[in-house]
């Protein structure tokens, strides 16, 4: 074996030896079978969360304002489309909104299917997408509406 897959084990080996218990830990890292946890399922979680941050859609993450409404914190995509909107209302524009078709078309399906909308015949659901894409097109949903008015 080689000294770095040693250290590796060494360090795992370390890792799963020390043990907190559950008094002293945030309630994310409680083992209740145990209770305590040792480092090594700690580190496991610590990196199952970063992971899950990670993979987040930099578009989904809200932006945050303060009381004064001004920017706190958001991701780079977000805060780009918001300079964009800001440009288009100051200049006395249309928003050009930037949609996702993927999602657009998956909440469409979600909203016919709690509509009961039957979508059964792939004619029927053309006829439907195209429909409700027209209507939000046109801002019968709140989306498309242009707010220099």
């Amino acid at each position: 074996m080689n000294f770095e897959k040693l250290k590796a084990n060494l360090d795992a080996a370390i890792l799963e030896c020390i043990e907190v218990p559950n008094e002293v830990l945030p309630e994310r890292f409680h083992d209740n079978r145990e209770g305590k946890s040792s480092l090594a399922r700690i580190n496991k979680i610590l990196d199952n969360e970063k992971a899950s941050r990670a993979a987040k859609d930099p578009n989904e993450v809200s932006v945050k304002f303060n009381e004064d409404r001004e920017i706190v914190s958001g991701t780079p995509e977000r805060l780009s489309r918001i300079e964009k909107y800001r440009n288009d209302v100051s200049s006395g524009q249309e928003i050009d909104y930037n949609i996702n078709e993927h999602k657009l078309y998956r909440n469409q399906q979600a909203f016919a299917k709690v509509m009961g909308l039957d979508l059964e015949d792939d004619d029927d659901c053309s006829e439907t997408t195209y429909s409700f894409h027209r209507q939000h097109k046109a801002g019968m949903f709140g989306m498309g509406r242009n707010f220099t008015e």
